[in-house]
């Protein structure tokens, strides 16, 4: 089925930009990063944020990566976040060789930004190229496409804040194969 490998090279390419976007000062102008390891700094980047998320849902955390992503947490202090943060920073540490207090800046800069600018994508309905039902398509391997995920923002934000709905549970039951 190359439908879901589509939709993750889809949401690989669009995070991919926003990390290439936001990268200037901390990667490609950083005299930390030698400029043949910009790309592969880049690509380390995204790939980590991808794989952190999936293993997010995977792991059952699925409603903080929604609510996160659907702009219901905020990205500053989210935990979600400093999760993300450590590991693009053992990324770079691992695959570049980048130092520890190089590759915390990094990603300390980086990743909240980059996070940020896709909750605004994600949730700007003049934005077709993201939404988050195909966020999570890609980020479950297509799992999540027989649910409306956004449909389910709508209506909680309708009610004001309250605690997960059963639906939301059961709907990351299942993605995170409970």
């Amino acid at each position: 089925d190359l439908s879901f490998f589509n939709g993750e090279n889809i949401m690989f390419d669009e995070l991919l930009k926003l990390v290439s976007n936001e990268s200037g000062e901390q990667i490609i102008n950083n005299p930390q990063i030698p400029n043949e390891q910009n790309d592969a700094a880049i690509k380390t980047t995204t790939s980590s944020i991808m794989d952190s998320l999936k293993g997010q849902i995977a792991g059952g955390n699925g409603a903080d990566v929604l609510s996160l992503l659907g702009g219901q947490s905020g990205v500053q202090g989210n935990p979600l976040v400093g999760n993300l943060t450590s590991n693009v920073t053992n990324s770079l540490m691992d695959k570049l060789g980048v130092s520890n207090p190089v590759a915390k800046q990094i990603a300390a800069s980086l990743v909240p930004v980059v996070i940020g600018k896709l909750v605004n994508r994600t949730n700007d309905p003049n934005d077709n190229g993201f939404d988050i039902n195909s966020i999570f398509g890609s980020l479950t391997g297509g799992k999540s496409d027989q649910f409306n995920l956004g449909g389910l923002l709508g209506g909680q934000q309708n009610q004001g804040q309250q605690d997960q709905s059963p639906d939301l549970g059961s709907i990351f039951n299942i993605l995170s194969g409970k």
